[in-house]
């Protein structure tokens, strides 16, 4: 046989035979059944260990006076200071907006006239004794002997961050386990991870049905709950 017809014929069927090969390797990894996709979850209920108190202080004055407002204003920011010293809440743990003032009216008839001014600011306080915070928050008494205050608490978990780690990896072995148990009837089993992500963080009050589609933090309560969920996608063997 003519050797170029010979070598033609050997390129030819060397590669009829890759092709077959690569076949077969590209449909059994393209076949449906070889990777099984599963959602986990986890939760846990922890403890907020950080609380941040909003107050908001209102004065008014009478006339042209703005000297007098914000004395009275100061007088009031002091007196919180104090109290919040008393227990065990120092000026470190104390930030302030710059007060804002309005003028107000009365109305006589169609007539605007000048009344005087209300002064409002806004105090932050943050800080870790958390219960000495809630019982000025829940107990205000001794704030309310000085001007209008409204207040509100907000709570957070200093170690949150590692939470949210911990819970990630909890639910992609949750993950496993759900895909262990589809599987457990059959003759496969799950082996390596082809791909995992996470979905977004839930963190609310305890046994809370919220759900919203790009996560919640609601700081309202100081015992609070965060889930997860993990997409995790098993080769099967």
């Amino acid at each position: 046989m003519n050797s170029g017809i010979k070598g033609g014929l050997i390129l030819g069927v060397s590669l009829i035979i890759a092709a077959v090969i690569f076949g077969s390797y590209f449909y059994r990894a393209q076949s449906p059944g070889q990777t099984i996709s599963v959602v986990g979850a986890a939760s846990q209920d922890f403890e907020a260990d950080q609380v941040k108190w909003t107050l908001n202080i209102e004065e008014e004055v009478l006339g042209d006076n703005l000297t007098a407002g914000y004395v009275k204003l100061q007088a009031v920011r002091e007196k919180i200071f104090a109290l919040l010293e008393t227990k065990g809440i120092g000026r470190d743990c104390i930030t302030m907006k710059p007060a804002h003032v309005y003028k107000e009216y009365d109305y006589n008839g169609n007539t605007r006239v000048f009344r005087g001014y209300q002064f409002q600011q806004t105090i932050y306080v943050i800080t870790d004794q958390v219960e000495a915070v809630e019982a000025l928050a829940f107990d205000p008494v001794e704030l309310l002997a000085g001007g209008t205050i409204n207040s509100s608490l907000e709570y957070f978990y200093s170690g949150i961050d590692e939470l949210k780690k911990e819970l990630v990896g909890e639910a992609t072995r949750n993950a496993r386990e759900r895909a262990e148990k589809m599987v457990e009837q059959t003759d496969v089993q799950i082996g390596k991870i082809v791909s995992v992500r996470s979905g977004v963080f839930q963190i609310t009050e305890p046994n809370s049905t919220r759900v919203e589609a790009y996560g919640i933090h609601d700081t309202s309560t100081r015992r609070q709950q965060i889930r997860v969920t993990a997409h995790v996608t098993f080769n099967l063997k």
